[in-house]
């Protein structure tokens, strides 16, 4: 069983790269922390091995049948599928599996379905905020647990995590972290277009940053466009689909004209089109994601900005 005295844990990590790394690191200062991973050989071990702060196992099932949690950081979901099944025959009752690589909900679904037969608890504690983040005990983690769990995942997140969200389901944790990293990457491509249209025009780039780092460049679209307004169903005054929709078709016309491919907002464009073709012409442009409320059949005014 697992212990309820946070202090008495022994945690098992699976995967010793660069998150297995650094959450041991921190995790070792608290508690007795076995590591494994393919890749550590004698004569390249991490410091963490060398100095002694943590344990190595020669195996996954000689990992597993010592500790009383495991936490998963592995690169890719097969991985996390095939080490779950190397685990099997050495799970005991009461064992806490958390599942802190990136894989999708069904993924924790089915690790939970050949672990929890066993006597495994599966929980999902996805992490957002970085390699230096989590040496720093300043991570996030978005926990998927039922509320009979949490106690036990956040007495061990706790030495980890500057921020804790339970979503309190099993899975919850992945998909808020694929919709979280989703943004993160698309804004990225939307900024690259934006920096290649400027470098073309000589447009200096330290204005640009500064320019977009302001709370009307980038921060807008969510303080005001969705806390503001989406989420109260405000789409009264502001600045109209039109004039968005008008300036977006400028800005494709200026970068074909420069030769500079753009992709993502080339496709935001269309939105906009057909926003319009939706007769939103006259409200907030913040109106045009009440497209996937009609698709989806959604309420997004019982969001919250808090």
């Amino acid at each position: 069983m697992t212990p309820t005295n946070s202090e008495t844990f022994r945690i098992g990590i699976i995967g010793f790269g660069q998150v297995g790394q650094a959450m041991a690191g921190v995790l070792a200062r608290s508690y007795a922390v076995t590591v494994f991973d393919l890749q550590i050989d004698k004569s390249r071990e991490p410091a963490l091995v060398k100095e002694c702060q943590v344990g190595v196992a020669a195996s996954v099932a000689e990992l597993t049948g010592a500790v009383d949690v495991v936490i998963f950081c592995l690169p890719t979901p097969a991985a996390s599928h095939a080490v779950a099944k190397q685990m099997v025959d050495s799970v005991h009752p009461g064992l806490l599996v958390m599942e802190s690589s990136t894989v999708t909900p069904q993924d924790i679904f089915e690790l939970d379905a050949v672990l929890a037969p066993h006597g495994a608890r599966v929980v999902d504690t996805a992490v957002i905020g970085g390699i230096h983040a989590l040496k720093q005990g300043q991570a996030v983690f978005l926990v998927g647990a039922a509320e009979g769990e949490v106690a036990t995942v956040d007495a061990i997140l706790r030495t980890l995590a500057a921020e804790i969200h339970h979503l309190k389901r099993q899975g919850g944790g992945m998909r808020a972290k694929l919709v979280a990293n989703a943004v993160a990457h698309a804004v990225y491509v939307v900024l690259s277009e934006a920096i290649a249209v400027s470098a073309a025009q000589d447009i200096p780039m330290d204005i640009m940053y500064r320019l977009l780092n302001r709370e009307s460049g980038l921060a807008r679209p969510l303080t005001h466009r969705i806390g503001e307004r989406l989420f109260k169903g405000d789409f009264t005054g502001g600045m109209s689909t039109a004039n968005a929709r008008k300036d977006s078709k400028l800005f494709l016309e200026l970068a074909h004209s420069l030769n500079v491919p753009v992709f993502a907002t080339q496709a935001a464009h269309t939105v906009y089109d057909i926003a319009a073709s939706e007769g939103m012409h006259a409200d907030d442009y913040a109106i045009v994601a009440t497209l996937w409320e009609k698709w989806l059949g959604l309420d997004f005014k019982t969001g919250s900005a808090a």
